[in-house]
Parts: structure tokens; sequence; C-alpha cells
């Protein structure tokens, strides 16, 4: 435990001071966000904000990956595949964020484009994992390798979007992380050292992503927090930790679906705004009021999830004992 918080202490001082040397530079070559054409318009303001703070988030993959093995008990491959994951998925995320800059525009990759690389990059990751012996659905449920490599990297995908458009109020996608690699801790039973570095990287982005926010993580560092949240989650022993762990990233995506389905088929809106915290923007809450309300519900909805988890298996244990 000693080493943990050693682990924890150290790349939470060394992220700190990377992601303010980092924004200096960004506000230097002005790498601002362009913000999309429709929204609340006081989000406007945000605009001078730079973003791709996420790059910080890379940077210290490697030496995350290292420490880990230095200070943890699993092979050094063991610790690759789970960083691995959220490094090349915050590419793709990088390479976004580099388009939208380089346009002046709120549009980078296309829409399609993004999912096909999002799509490559969770499915070659599941396969080699899978090959090593890192790739878990839930204890003791056995599916077939195709079946499992599939679901899991339908999840894998779903986390990255699932946190990019969680990631739209100053604080809300970082804080929501940190709670959510909290309740890995109680889950997995693998690779718990990645979890005290990565919730470092976490609350030390959380330090300057506050609001009101200095700096924006971009679409690299959502990718990054919803990549590593899947990698620990399945390399930790179960790839379905993340449905109880990650219920506000869930609800977030959830209201994205919904609305377009409504509109689409019906012609109605369900949200004033999706995702669900712009629809609380329109009806007047103010950001800090919708940031903590909804860490709360995330809160609650993990606990819950843990909870009623747990007693389900105590109970399962006490029939069958």
């Amino acid at each position: 435990m000693d080493s943990f918080y050693l682990l924890f202490i150290v790349f939470f001082v060394a992220s700190i001071m990377l992601q303010s040397l980092w924004i200096a530079w960004l506000n230097s070559r002005s790498f601002n966000l362009v913000q999309k054409a429709y929204g609340p318009e006081r989000t406007v303001a945000k605009m001078k904000t730079p973003a791709m703070g996420g790059a910080v988030f890379m940077a210290l993959s490697l030496p995350g990956t290292l420490a880990c093995w230095l200070f943890g008990s699993e092979p050094f491959l063991f610790y690759v595949i789970v960083w691995s994951l959220p490094f090349f998925s915050a590419a793709i995320g990088l390479w976004d964020d580099l388009l939208k800059w380089s346009r002046k525009s709120s549009e980078g990759l296309r829409s399609l484009q993004k999912l096909f690389l999002q799509i490559l990059v969770a499915v070659l990751w599941s396969v080699i994992a899978h090959g090593f012996d890192c790739l878990s659905l839930y204890p003791g449920l056995i599916l077939s390798p195709t079946m499992t490599v599939i679901l899991v990297a339908f999840i894998v995908v779903s986390m990255l979007n699932a946190v990019n458009v969680t990631d739209g109020l100053d604080g809300l996608a970082s804080g929501a992380s940190v709670i959510s690699l909290i309740s890995l801790a109680f889950m997995v039973s693998r690779g718990l050292e990645s979890i005290w570095i990565g919730l470092a990287i976490s609350t030390s982005f959380l330090w300057h992503n506050s609001y009101p926010a200095r700096v924006f993580m971009g679409d690299c560092g959502s990718h990054f927090l919803g990549g590593l949240l899947v990698s620990i989650a399945v390399c930790g022993g179960g790839a379905l930790y993340v449905v109880p762990s990650g219920a506000l990233f869930g609800f977030e995506i959830l209201s994205v679906a919904i609305q377009i389905v409504s509109i689409r088929f019906f012609g109605k809106k369900v949200f004033l705004m999706s995702p669900l915290h712009h629809h609380f923007e329109i009806l007047g809450w103010n950001e800090v009021q919708i940031v903590t309300r909804f860490w709360l519900i995330h809160l609650f909805c993990v606990v819950s999830a843990m909870w009623i988890g747990f007693a389900v298996i105590g109970l399962l244990g006490g029939c069958l004992g």
C-alpha cells in the first residue's frame, strides 16, 4: 500500500507540473477550442481556453507502464496491454484535435472515420489481449474467443464515445473518471497499480480543469480516460465492471442515442439538447450545479450497483455453501 501511495504522489505532482507547462505552451500557440455552432450561448466564452490537455496523459503512459512494472506483481506485458489501449485510443482523439485546430473548425475527423479507427483499435487490442490471457468479460463467464473479442471491442468503442460526449462541462468527465477509477479498485483483482496512476493523472487534471477551466482535455483526453477505464476493467477481471463504474457515462451516451432515435423516427425531441448535461444547461442550471449534482448521481449509482452486486454474490455464495 505504501508503494501505491508513493506512485500516486509522484504522478500527481508530475502531472500537475507537466500540465502547467503544457497549458503555457498551448496558450503561446493559441491551441484554443473551436466551439460548435450549436449549444448554450454562454459556452462561447470558453473559446479562448486551450484544448488538448489530454496530450499529457499520453506522455505519462510510458513512465506509467514502467512504474507499474517496477512496483507491481504482474509481468511487464500485462502493463503494456493495460496502457496501450488508452494510448492508441488517445492517438485517435489527438488526430481529431489537431485537424480541428489546423482547420480552425469544430469539425475534425468525420464521424465514420473516427468510428472506423475506434473499431480498428478496439478489435486489435482485444485480439492481442486475448492472446496474452488478459481478456475477461466477468469472473466465471466464459464465451467463445470470437464472441468475447466482439463484446469487449463493443464495450471499448462505447466507452470511448461515452466519455467523449460527457466531456462538455468543466471538470465533469475528469471528476466522474476519478469516481469510476476508485470504484474499480474494489472490483478488479489485478493491476491495482494502474488504478493509482490513473487516479493521479485524472485528479491532477481536475486541478486545472475544474471551473473555471484553464484547459480542456480534448478528444485525446476523453479517449484516453475511456480506454483506461476499460483496459483496467478487462485486464483486472471483467469488462462488465465498466457498467456500474461508468454509470454517468452510460446515462450521457444513452441520452444522445434516445435523442437521435426520437428525432429521426418520431420528429420530436426528448431532451432540450443532448447529451444530458446540456439539457439542464438550457433549463437554467449553472455549470457548477450540474457538475456537482452529476458527480453525486454518478457516485450514488456506482455505490448502489456495487452494493447490489456484492449482496447478490453473498446471497449466492450462502445458498451454494
